[in-house]
């Protein structure tokens, strides 16, 4: 079922502004129904990787994240020409009192309660800050695995999760230096994911983005440009980077539960190889009552220990993978691992020995091993069927 966006947009209350945040360049944040509005203080130059209003812009009125309505509104936009898109953002604009024509907009699944703001200072004393808007759950990709979009054909396979970065830089920039801090953006995006071992929905790899991210520069507008470099290795580029990771650690807490914490967890882990509990509660048969395999089963969603050697073991699935060493070997390595940290080797019983020596692939041992560590767990109880 679709539902006719332009009803929705007409339906929707009267904004409610309030203030947000204050970022560098004169820039103050507010919330305005589902839009985050950045209205900029003074002159700016934006350069938006999105489609609305896209390329150099000058001197805009304001920079939006915005919202989407929902899935059935979303499906009766998608599969049509981006104009259709465009007409929608427009819409959305003018209900919020902003000027379409003047307004570089970006688009997301995600809350707008959810963004996420970070300040800070580059060495050099060049004043950077961020606006995020995060969620990867439903969408997390790695560069390089098959397309969900048919550019041709306007069709996707759809998912929704989205990471929104506008970056603003207190200074004349160049170009190219615009560029620069784009990919150093972006570069940070990535490697905050792969902290996190954000899974990609597309493949086994850890995500680096999702197939709808999106970046925005902006920087004071001027005549000479006091920056020529802002990548990774430079001043600026580190500030960019810093704050950066600041503010999408925090969306991606507030919109998808996603911390360091929540990610270490031996069943999330595995869930990037497809891997549900389900899986390892049926190998093997317990006796146990419920509330005991219940017990344990919550302990082993905590277990730093297990966490760190299940980390360990897709480390060696991924170099398998790659062809870097063979199954055998791999097997052998995780085989180490497992007997020496984690479930021993002289106490487990004799059936479960046999299972774990008939396993073949590392995939088959890891899951039998949390099994018989779930089953041990469970035992310490002393309570049985």
């Amino acid at each position: 079922m679709v539902v006719d966006w332009n009803r929705c947009i007409d339906a929707e209350q009267a904004c409610d502004w309030k203030h947000f945040g204050s970022m560098c360049c004169g820039i103050e944040v507010y919330r305005a129904n589902r839009l985050l509005v950045l209205r900029p203080g003074a002159g700016l130059r934006v350069l938006p990787s999105g489609h609305y209003n896209e390329g150099f812009v000058d001197s805009p009125t304001a920079i939006v994240n915005m919202t989407s309505m929902g899935r059935m509104v979303e499906m009766g936009i998608m599969g049509q020409p981006l104009s259709v898109n465009d007409q929608f953002t427009a819409r959305s604009l003018e209900r919020a009192g902003l000027d379409p024509d003047g307004t570089v907009a970006f688009g997301t699944a995600a809350h707008m309660d959810n963004a996420s703001i970070a300040n800070g200072v580059s060495r050099g004393g060049i004043r950077v800050s961020v606006a995020a808007t995060g969620g990867v759950r439903g969408n997390g990709g790695r560069a390089g695995d098959p397309a969900s979009f048919d550019e041709a054909e306007r069709e996707y396979s759809w998912k929704s999760g989205t990471i929104v970065l506008i970056v603003a830089i207190e200074a004349t920039m160049t170009d190219g230096a615009m560029l620069d801090a784009m990919l150093a953006a972006t570069q940070a995006k990535s490697c905050v994911l792969q902290e996190l071992q954000a899974r990609s929905l597309y493949s086994h790899g850890v995500a680096t983005g999702s197939g709808t991210d999106q970046v925005g520069i902006a920087c004071l507008r001027g005549e000479e440009a006091a920056v020529d470099r802002a990548g990774v290795s430079t001043d600026v580029g580190d500030a960019v980077c810093e704050c950066v990771r600041e503010a999408l650690y925090r969306a991606l807490d507030l919109q998808s539960g996603m911390n360091p914490d929540t990610q270490c967890d031996p069943y999330v882990l595995l869930s990037r190889m497809g891997i549900q509990p389900s899986r390892i509660h049926n190998e093997l048969r317990y006796p146990h009552t419920m509330a005991a395999l219940l017990e344990a089963d919550s302990r082993l969603h905590e277990d730093r220990r297990a966490a760190t050697a299940v980390q360990a073991a897709l480390g060696v699935m991924d170099e398998v993978g790659r062809g870097g060493i063979s199954e055998e070997s791999g097997l052998e390595t995780v085989r180490g691992m497992f007997e020496g940290a984690l479930i021993g080797s002289g106490d487990i019983d004799p059936v479960s020995r046999i299972l774990l020596e008939s396993c073949e692939t590392i995939e088959e041992y890891v899951c039998l091993a949390l099994s018989v560590l779930l089953n041990r767990t469970a035992g310490e109880r002393g309570v049985t069927a």
